[in-house]
């Protein structure tokens, strides 16, 4: 019986140890499934690389220290390298350049992120994307490939990731009212209110191209929520002021500006675009612009277009007076310092008004400009044209304000004559009477 006993307890030993090695080396296997990233660090921490069809070399060394610490750590590399498959790696597949490889990339932030990416693709940065520029941003270009972190990480105050390409505007930006206020303490002149940096006007994913319609006036409205208010207690005509004028125009009064003649469907109540209906005008543009500068002629004849051509548009040029480049218009400056003068600009020869564009919308949303002689501004060919930014004795069309005050003089002739002959022949008519 003992005999059994010992002879079942070596037998069941010798199972066990049998099966231990199995066990160390399941439990080895299910460690190196549960972190498949360390197959990726074991070739992709040296310094590998791919040759490209465009002659280039792409490396594929990746930096798992700053891998290890961003918001993207927890779904590891397949979380997003969802190509990379058994049998499929390292993939044969040629690149044609750098460049072609992030775009490609970019979509794969799509998995996860669809509606910040919904967003993008209607920014003035994908536009430009899709128009073939190689300096456009993509998500990759501000977030990193793989030291992607949180955005509560991102320290304003240096302008990033905006600042990588826009330095020059984040500069003019850290000298105005705005960056000023930023860096003592976040607030305007004591208010309750936060000092806006690059995300509060230009959004974050959905970036507008600010020259389009009224987006930048809105914007600043929707701080600014007195300023038209604020405007009507000195401001003659405040209401058509701030339609056509830019709020830089007066709030940085250093800047240099120019009118934009905008074409505009007003009709159709947005402005004149790049598409296939409005080609005439586009096609009309160009050709004039080879022989210098528009005159007042060539803009009458401009959107006199509808009505040779049958289109079904009512396009007139939409006026207004803005900062000549993007830089000046971040200098914004108190509002202490801003231009309250009206001579400023309403003056003989001013120099706000030397420098006169004619704009049409291309795709992305900016605006091509084309230049136009100054003199479109006092010509009576102007008035029907830039229909909504004549004002009497504002905009220097002399023989039209000589013919309003004509006009008004006659108006009031009428009643004066009027009344003058009705008591002349009642005199009369009682004095053949007393006769």
């Amino acid at each position: 019986m003992k005999t059994r006993t010992v002879l079942g307890s070596l037998l069941l030993a010798l199972a066990l140890i049998g099966i231990a090695p199995a066990t160390l080396l399941a439990q080895e296997q299910a460690d190196t499934a549960s972190d498949p990233d360390a197959k990726c660090v074991k070739c992709h921490s040296r310094g590998l690389k791919k040759k490209l069809e465009d002659g280039e070399t792409l490396s594929l060394k990746v930096d798992f220290d700053a891998f290890g610490s961003s918001v993207h750590r927890v779904i590891g590399c397949t979380g997003c390298h969802r190509d990379v498959a058994k049998g499929k790696h390292p993939s044969r597949q040629p690149i044609a350049s750098r460049r072609a490889y992030s775009v490609e990339r970019n979509q794969t932030c799509r998995q996860c992120h669809r509606a910040k990416s919904d967003a993008y693709e209607n920014s003035v940065h994908a536009s430009l994307v899709k128009a073939g520029s190689d300096q456009a941003p993509l998500c990759s270009d501000c977030h990193s490939s793989h030291a992607i972190q949180s955005s509560a990480t991102y320290d304003p105050r240096n302008g990033e990731p905006c600042s990588k390409c826009h330095d020059g505007i984040f500069q003019a930006y850290e000298g105005s009212v705005h960056g000023t206020a930023r860096r003592e303490g976040n607030r305007i002149r004591g208010s309750h209110v936060t000092a806006p940096i690059c995300s509060d006007c230009h959004k974050e994913h959905d970036i507008s191209a600010v020259a389009a319609n009224d987006y930048l006036v809105s914007t600043c409205l929707d701080c600014h929520e007195v300023a038209p208010l604020a405007h009507e207690q000195w401001l003659p005509n405040a209401a058509m002021h701030m339609s056509s004028v830019g709020c830089a125009a007066c709030h940085a009064p250093e800047a240099p500006l120019r009118v934009d003649l905008q074409l505009f469907d007003r009709g159709a109540g947005a402005p004149v675009d790049s598409s296939e209906q409005y080609a005439p005008f586009r096609e009309r543009l160009e050709n004039l612009d080879t022989d210098g500068a528009l005159g007042a002629m060539d803009l009458w004849k401009l959107v006199r277009l509808t009505e040779r051509d049958g289109m079904d548009t009512d396009v007139v040029l939409r006026g207004r007076l803005e900062v000549a480049n993007g830089i000046d218009a971040h200098r914004l400056a108190d509002s202490t310092q801003a231009t309250r003068t009206c001579e400023s600009c309403h003056e003989s020869r001013s120099a706000s008004f030397r420098n006169v564009t004619v704009s049409i919308t291309r795709p992305d949303g900016r605006r091509e400009r084309f230049d136009a002689d100054s003199d479109v501004l006092s010509s009576v060919f102007s008035v029907d044209t830039i229909s909504g930014f004549y004002a009497p004795g504002g905009t220097r069309i002399k023989l039209l304000d000589y013919l309003l005050i004509l006009a008004i003089l006659g108006g009031l002739a009428v009643p004066v004559v009027h009344i003058t002959l009705g008591k002349f022949i009642r005199s009369r008519s009682r004095k053949s009477e007393r006769e």
